[in-house]
């Protein structure tokens, strides 16, 4: 018994292994490598870059009741920066590499019998 379960923890170790070589090899990881290593080449840009997803990534989580007021602000604030290509390209295909991350871990909890209602109630 003890032999199948390591056999099983080995092919989804293995199984594991080829799902992130097959996200490393995707258009959306290499896109968003180029894009951050363009934007590494600005030390400023990058420092904005991450204060800006700071801040969204706060207000995704902080569930204020303002929330509409408070996304207003920041995208009132970051206005001008956001109109930079780099700054574009870098959400941009920072966006689809989250996408593609969402859509396996869908794929993963849709298929196996985990029940998740509790987290809409």
């Amino acid at each position: 018994m003890d032999g199948q379960i390591r056999d099983e923890k080995q092919d989804i170790q293995v199984a594991l292994e080829q799902l992130v070589g097959a996200m490393k090899n995707s258009e959306e990881y290499v896109r968003f490598k180029r894009a951050e290593a363009k934007v590494a080449e600005f030390s400023e840009l990058q420092q904005r870059i991450d204060e800006f997803r700071n801040s969204w990534y706060a207000l995704q989580n902080g569930g204020a009741p303002d929330l509409f007021e408070q996304i207003d602000q920041v995208e009132e604030a970051y206005m001008d920066f956001r109109e930079n290509p780099y700054v574009q390209e870098f959400l941009a295909s920072e966006l689809a590499l989250c996408r593609m991350f969402q859509q396996v871990n869908w794929t993963i909890m849709q298929n196996l019998d985990f029940d998740t209602d509790f987290l809409c109630g």
